[in-house]
């Protein structure tokens, strides 16, 4: 990958789960230990193959009503589980690279449809946390990726075009959401990228 300065990009955002951070092992876990704490049993061989990360996500695949799966219960079981067991993040080298050249010359930020104190407290134990990062975060907008919302959002705070960002994405919906919000992207889960 080029450095920014030789990119021409003002800036460069990161999505966190599965780009900056392995957090897949822990968020299927997260998940499985919440319904459990629900009276809800599923194999982690379920969570993997269904991946849903949100009450109604879950309550629409198992057939479930509010009252059986609230989604403030839900999310404070799996935080709980989450902050319980974060040595089981592992950093994505290639993408914490990136991160840190990106930085000498750039702003940076992280985009992501999870919360903001999961991701800063991600952000330490992939020690990544030095760097001058700009959080956009599922509560900072109205809509969630795929939607262009949480990059524009970004784009704004660091006062720059969406056309001079480029985004670092390991999905459908967040290079939609990028793609969308006028963005270039790498997806990293392809080789070349590196």
């Amino acid at each position: 990958m080029r450095n920014a300065r030789e990119s021409g990009y003002a800036a460069y955002a990161f999505d966190f789960d599965g780009t900056l951070a392995d957090t897949t092992d822990l968020n299927h876990h997260a998940v499985q230990a919440s319904l459990a704490s629900h009276g809800i049993g599923v194999p982690l061989t379920w969570v993997a193959a269904h991946p849903a990360f949100t009450a109604p996500q879950l309550r629409r695949r198992l057939g479930l009503g509010p009252a059986e799966l609230p989604d403030d219960t839900f999310v404070e079981a799996a935080r709980n589980y989450w902050f319980a067991h974060t040595d089981r993040i592992r950093p994505i080298t290639a993408a914490a690279t990136a991160a840190r050249t990106a930085a000498q010359h750039a702003a940076v930020a992280v985009v992501t449809t999870n919360y903001g104190d999961i991701v800063r407290h991600g952000l330490t134990v992939v020690a990544l946390d030095d760097l001058p990062w700009t959080i956009v975060a599922r509560e900072d907008v109205q809509q969630t990726k795929p939607a262009p919302d949480p990059y524009l959002y970004a784009a704004r705070l660091l006062k720059v075009a969406p056309h001079a960002c480029l985004a670092h994405e390991d999905t459908d919906e967040g290079i939609t959401s990028a793609r969308a919000a006028g963005m270039d992207v790498i997806d990293i889960r392809q080789r070349t990228w590196r």
